[in-house]
């Protein structure tokens, strides 16, 4: 019995892998998963269309490596954030002025039909949290002040506030964004 051939494929990382990614992130970002295409991709970036599978097998493959690179990005801003003289308040900028959350949103629906995908976005927020509860414990620790709130709810509450305002805000509602923004800036002021 003849083994498979194994089939060609571009070099990872290479200048037109990562415009692909690109093209990706933006079809993503401006029109949704539902535009995202091989045709779509390849239009974007003035290649043949067949050009986008000697560079990825699947669609799912493209999907899943523009979050892996999404999720170092965003890894790498919340490392530099724990290594600032003020984390909690750079944890939280990086909160705010995250990826655009239609983006968020987008990645998220499509985890729930690409078990690859599901799994890198499970991995990237179970890290970025424990980077986020590192931070808030370290600060909270040895104050000597009495708090009900663990560090790991801290964290919820503050990235799910992130995202909640940024999604509203996209759409016009502010309703409760400054009370909710006053009272995270209250408790970084706090233990920062």
């Amino acid at each position: 019995m003849q083994s498979p051939v194994a089939r060609r494929m571009g070099p990872k990382g290479s200048p037109i892998w990562h415009s692909m990614l690109d093209a990706a992130e933006h079809i993503l970002c401006e029109e949704g998963y539902g535009a995202l295409t091989s045709r779509a991709v390849a239009e974007r970036i003035g290649v043949k269309q067949r050009l986008v599978y000697y560079y990825f097998r699947t669609m799912d493959e493209l999907i899943v490596e523009t979050f892996r690179r999404l999720a170092i990005r965003e890894k790498e801003r919340m490392s530099k954030a724990l290594a600032h003289d003020l984390p909690l308040r750079e944890i939280w900028e990086v909160c705010v002025r995250t990826t655009d959350t239609r983006l968020v949103s987008e990645f998220m629906a499509l985890a729930n039909r690409i078990e690859e995908l599901r799994s890198e976005v499970h991995d990237y927020i179970e890290e970025s949290r424990r980077m986020q509860v590192f931070a808030l414990a370290k600060a909270m620790a040895g104050r000597g002040d009495d708090t009900t709130l663990p560090p790991i709810a801290a964290a919820i509450f503050a990235t799910s506030a992130a995202l909640a305002i940024h999604r509203e805000a996209e759409i016009g509602i502010r309703a409760g964004h400054a009370e909710v923004l006053k009272i995270i800036e209250d408790f970084i002021a706090r233990w920062d």
